[in-house]
């Protein structure tokens, strides 16, 4: 939401502020595009966002001060302006620090409010009239004057009329400030409510969708299922596609499954497909990894970004992970535990590739597994 609040200035740059020394004032428009940027983001209450910034101009100020130092201290060395313009600088920090950590009572929005106001008043003021008060007389140096007349001519130049001036310059900033935060807050509050209805549209307009589009889940054991396997599919392929990323598909069937069911009953089968599942999900922790059951004792992956080496690593973690279980099953002929045999493809999709021959180049490979003995991972032809 930030971006809807860029275009909201508590201080707008002018070119009054202007020194005419460059890297000055470029350093100038930078702090006070790290101001405006301070009070967008206070409106928002978010406490990590307003550190972040608040930092960010803090260690700025630091690296400013001490490069507007190297340059006056060429001009006035141990001038007794310099040592008063440095004590400026080294007052302004503690000042904001002592700000931000003031009375707990006032919200966050109250004590970051008072730090902006005291920021667009010390940096205007300190701007206008001592920074431009030293560049006057780095100008006048450069013209031919001693530094002593120099600080004379500067000095006349900025009294009188010019400090009634900054005073009101200074007393329009801090009522534009408040005028500026409290719009700020009203647009936010009120994107706050525009979202907040858009989102009880959103959810109505799901309660009025069918129960059977809602349902992607296999309800004994809580994976995905084939419906959303079939979607999760088509989706993630036509990203590989499109970003030319590999996509990774991993069939699993668990071995002599039937043979569990015809013996033991369904409710053993159905606790054998729980476990197995469950440790699925342990094992489909990166974000672009997803499991689901599609249908009886078969089971799929969906992996993204797995360059080859990495599929068959994953598939073979499975597989083992699966074995190590130590679920019995008496009626393998292969093993005393339960094991699963595993077909996986991975690759980029080319103009070639559908989601079909995907699945018939894993249910293949997952084929030749059972052929070759079962509780085994093929990843070729």
């Amino acid at each position: 939401m930030n971006s809807h609040l860029d275009h909201f200035e508590v201080f707008p740059w002018n070119k009054n502020f202007e020194t005419g020394v460059e890297i000055i004032d470029e350093q100038h428009k930078k702090l006070v595009t790290l101001l405006n940027e301070l009070a967008g983001t206070l409106t928002q209450d978010n406490q990590v966002e307003v550190n972040r910034v608040f930092d960010e101009l803090a260690e700025y100020a630091n690296f400013h001060f001490e490069t507007e130092e190297a340059i006056w201290v060429e001009y006035f060395g141990d001038d007794s302006w310099l040592s008063s313009h440095q004590l400026t600088h080294s007052s302004f920090l503690p000042k904001v620090v002592e700000l931000k950590e003031q009375d707990t009572n006032k919200s966050l929005i109250e004590i970051i409010e008072g730090i902006v106001k005291f920021l667009i008043r010390w940096l205007a003021f300190h701007i206008i009239d001592n920074d431009k008060r030293m560049a006057y007389v780095i100008q006048n140096m450069q013209a031919g004057l001693s530094l002593e007349e120099a600080k004379v001519v500067s000095d006349k130049k900025m009294s009188g009329s010019i400090r009634v001036l900054i005073e009101t310059v200074l007393a329009m900033y801090d009522g534009l400030s408040s005028r500026t935060l409290d719009l700020m807050r009203e647009r936010y509050k009120r994107q706050k409510v525009e979202e907040e209805l858009h989102n009880a549209n959103k959810q109505l307009r799901k309660a009025n969708t069918s129960l059977e589009k809602l349902s992607i889940t296999d309800q004994l054991t809580g994976l995905f299922n084939r419906r959303h396997f079939n979607n999760m599919f088509l989706r993630e392929f036509k990203r590989a596609y499109r970003n030319t990323t590999s996509l990774t598909l991993i069939i699993i069937d668990v071995d002599f499954f039937k043979k569990v069911n015809d013996n033991q009953g369904h409710s053993e089968g159905d606790r054998v497909l729980v476990q197995v599942s469950k440790e699925f999900k342990k094992l489909c922790q990166r974000p672009g990894d997803y499991a689901f059951r599609l249908g009886g004792e078969e089971f799929g992956i969906l992996a993204t970004n797995l360059e080859s080496q990495g599929a068959i690593e994953f598939s073979e973690t499975i597989r083992k992970s699966i074995e190590q279980l130590g679920i019995p099953n008496v009626y393998s002929d292969i093993s005393k535990n339960l094991t699963v045999s595993i077909g996986c493809v991975t690759k980029v999709p080319d103009k070639a590739d559908t989601t079909d021959n995907y699945m018939s180049i894993a249910d293949a490979r997952l084929y030749k597994a059972k052929e070759l003995g079962r509780n085994r991972v093929v990843t070729s032809n």
